[in-house]
């Protein structure tokens, strides 16, 4: 049995931790205190695309400290939190991180295990590229609306044994969870970075889905400059890519990777409608602070980032 932290049990996190503790792992919950709650007392309900699943009430709390000290010992900890918690996320966890510990950033955006790293080393920290929608409709219970492809997990810097990297990934494929081992992590985070850059600001400012920002002539070519920029700022980095240029990426993103996911809203517009924080300094943020770094100019997506800044800003 593989003994697993959740720090951020939100919707991600409790479909992670929920088949996990299904297939008989030791799972422990750490979030907010709505959806813990739901946890503890009901346990969790998953339905959708990836099955329908009932999980008996597990261990879940609002700190970590709140766990009994016998019990704070983990073979792996998934940070599930937005990106802009990640700093506070690990230093949460830093106390319960032992010598065997496995950190995994299961979140979206650029310089996430970059930031775990520092904290606790690079040869324990994983990441996840995921790409599955997943709503948290009450507390306890969660659907999952989108799947486009397998989690991808794997070790920012390669020097992660690949058969160990295997067991994690086998873990949660037999837990019900689609994962596949990777060596090529960075060319999937960035893949799905340039993803949510194009689709998920404008969507949320529009209050539209995928499919009809594609169809609207202004904002596909707002996309198509937004992508231009990505390219041009990780060919300045030496990044690598799947694809070797903006417009090969286009023809993937345009006829295979919006259509899957056409009806979809972006989890963005659902934070702004919440008056929460966004996840754009990740995103289109990062864009522009790597190509401030190379002298080059990002003007569409540091005008989307203002916008997205000043639209947090807004009372809800």
């Amino acid at each position: 049995m593989i003994r697993t932290l959740i720090f951020g049990a939100g919707a991600v996190g409790s479909l992670i931790g929920g088949l996990l503790a299904n297939a008989g792992h030791p799972v422990f919950f750490v979030g907010r205190r709505s959806n813990v709650d739901g946890i503890r007392s009901q346990g969790i309900s998953i339905t959708g695309l990836w099955g329908n699943h009932k999980v008996a009430p597990q261990p879940a709390y609002e700190t970590i400290q709140d766990i009994p000290e016998a019990e704070r010992v983990f073979d792996q900890i998934f940070i599930c939190v937005k990106a802009f918690d990640t700093p506070a996320a690990i230093e949460a966890c830093k106390p319960v991180v032992g010598d065997s510990t496995i950190v995994i950033s299961m979140q979206n955006g650029y310089g996430n295990c970059q930031i775990i790293a520092d904290a606790i080393g690079q040869e324990r920290t994983l990441g996840g590229r995921f790409i599955t929608g997943v709503e948290l409709t009450a507390p306890g219970e969660l659907n999952v609306t989108v799947h486009f492809d397998a989690i991808r997990l794997g070790h920012y810097w390669r020097e992660f044994p690949l058969p160990h990297l295997q067991s994690f990934a086998m873990t949660l494929y037999e837990a019900g969870v689609p994962c596949e081992a990777t060596e090529e992590l960075e060319q999937f985070i960035w893949a799905k970075i340039m993803y949510n850059a194009a689709l998920n600001p404008l969507g949320a400012l529009l209050g539209v889905t995928y499919g009809a920002l594609a169809d609207n002539p202004n904002t596909r070519a707002m996309m198509d400059d937004v992508l231009d920029e990505a390219f041009a700022v990780t060919a300045a980095h030496g990044i690598p890519q799947f694809w070797t240029s903006a417009d090969e990426y286009r023809q993937a993103f345009y006829d295979k990777m919006v259509p899957a996911t056409a009806a979809h809203f972006p989890s963005m517009l659902r934070d702004l409608e919440k008056g929460r924080r966004t996840e754009v300094d990740a995103l289109n943020g990062a864009i522009c602070q790597l190509g401030a770094e190379k002298n080059i100019k990002t003007p569409v997506n540091q005008t989307i980032t203002r916008l997205l800044r000043a639209r947090e800003q807004r009372p809800s």
